[in-house]
């Protein structure tokens, strides 16, 4: 009887602690960044690689059908003092250690999922203030979160069943709520 107790209570403060997480606001400065809406989510993740670099990882997950190119330039990451990281290239994984697949250029298709590292000059972008990304005419602002947080949502998202004939069944299931701001590209 003990056992059931103590799991059933386990169960209970954990679904109170990620309530309260969630309800606290953004933090300004995070290594932590997400969009979330119907069509997309963007994630973007900055890490420190074994040798000290500084890596962000970004996530694309689209849900709408439809082609995007898609550059480097079209990545703002602001560190604390208002500068601009320079985002040269992306770098896919190949599953062969040391041979990254690198590419200035990326068509984005609809209804898929893609993880690339972000190469470029990252000194100083160990948490970012804020992360924007432009797709076609579109700007995505991504919201801040606690990196506690951003894992816990990160398990739901990898929940998702994408082939589900009713995916907002699964955001609801799920407790997946949208985050961040889409707007207009602004004019260059």
């Amino acid at each position: 009887m003990r056992k059931p107790f103590l799991s059933c209570l386990l169960f209970v403060v954990s679904g109170w602690v990620s309530a309260q997480s969630l309800e606290k606001p953004s933090p300004e400065v995070s290594r932590c960044h997400v969009f979330i809406d119907d069509q997309n989510i963007w994630t973007v993740e900055i890490l420190e690689d074994p040798k000290g670099e500084i890596v962000p990882i970004l996530n694309i997950i689209t849900f709408s059908p439809g082609g995007w190119d898609f550059r480097p330039q079209e990545i703002h990451i602001y560190n604390q003092q208002g500068k601009e990281a320079s985002v040269e290239r992306f770098s896919m994984y190949t599953g062969v250690p040391g041979e990254d697949y690198l590419m200035q250029y990326l068509k984005i298709r609809g209804d898929s999922f893609i993880g690339l590292d972000l190469l470029g000059e990252f000194d100083d972008f160990t948490e970012a203030t804020r992360v924007a990304i432009d797709l076609g005419e579109d700007r995505f602002q991504l919201e801040a979160l606690d990196c506690i947080d951003y894992d816990a949502l990160a398990e739901k998202i990898d929940k998702i069943n994408v082939d589900s004939p009713n995916l907002w069944e699964d955001f609801d299931v799920l407790q997946i709520k949208f985050l961040g701001e889409k707007m207009l590209r602004p004019e260059q």
